[in-house]
């Protein structure tokens, strides 16, 4: 195996091992990774449109219009009216618990790979995530 293909192998099963992570803790809140992007730049821009969302995200806002609907239904949000033609999108009571809970187990996700690398190590993996970044963003 090249070098660059067990980079590569190495890059993806760290995101599989930390998206089984989440999706075992967001579980318990019965939603999806992509619901917890959701609330998280909701709980982060109060007032937030779906336009806005999507502009940000650069997803297709009719998928945004259908994760913004399940965190509605599931009474995690809600739309409110801002002007005659705008509403802005709000965490409720729910919606900002599940927002702590979040918080509460990423340190606990921290810890179970802080050990794994050596500081050189994490340098050089940073590094590498970094040109990647910057080749997928061509």
């Amino acid at each position: 195996m090249k070098t660059h293909e067990g980079a590569i192998y190495l890059i993806s099963s760290i995101n599989k091992e930390i998206d089984f992570l989440f999706s075992y803790l967001l579980s318990n809140l019965e939603i999806t990774k992509m619901e917890s992007v959701y609330l998280k730049l909701i709980y982060h821009n109060p007032g937030i449109s779906q336009y806005e969302i999507s502009k940000e995200t650069k997803i297709e806002r009719s998928l945004v219009t259908k994760y913004i609907t399940n965190l509605e239904d599931k009474g995690l949000i809600e739309k409110r009216k801002i002007d005659s033609r705008k509403k802005g999108l709000y965490l409720l009571k729910d919606g900002i618990l599940a927002i702590n809970y979040i918080d509460s187990f990423l340190p606990n996700i921290q810890d179970k790979f802080k050990d794994l690398f050596s500081e050189n190590e994490i340098e050089i993996f940073l590094n590498i995530l970094k040109k990647f970044k910057r080749v997928s963003q061509i």
